[in-house]
């Protein structure tokens, strides 16, 4: 996968996302996210800095890898949503689902998320 990084911080996955999110992109992130969620890893920071666009695909991956990262007792947490993808998100009223922060500090508080 092409400019996508993933790392591990303690029980956490931060996944640095890049360029237009659809199609075979999206396939395998998917994959990469649900590898890690059967290794029991179930909380997960998207930043999304360097993301140019994302499609219904890609939105749906997102609320399909959420539902099963919830059902653990986990949560994805986006970061630095904007441009295109910030306008899907809130198109679609995403914004409501995932918790969203401002910038890529994942320990502060969801009073810093958008709604």
């Amino acid at each position: 996968m092409k400019n996508q990084e993933f790392q591990v911080a303690g029980s956490q996955v931060i996944v640095h996302l890049a360029g237009d999110l659809q199609g075979e992109l999206v396939a395998e992130i998917r994959e990469t996210l649900l590898d890690y969620i059967e290794k029991g890893y179930y909380n997960f920071t998207l930043n999304f800095s360097k993301v140019t666009g994302i499609n219904s695909t890609g939105l749906g991956t997102l609320v399909n890898i959420q539902k099963r990262a919830l059902q653990n007792g986990g949560n994805i947490v986006l970061t630095e949503l904007q441009g295109l993808a910030k306008t899907a998100f809130e198109r679609t009223r995403l914004t409501k689902a995932f918790p969203i922060l401002q910038d890529s500090d994942s320990d502060r508080d969801c009073h810093d998320c958008i709604s």
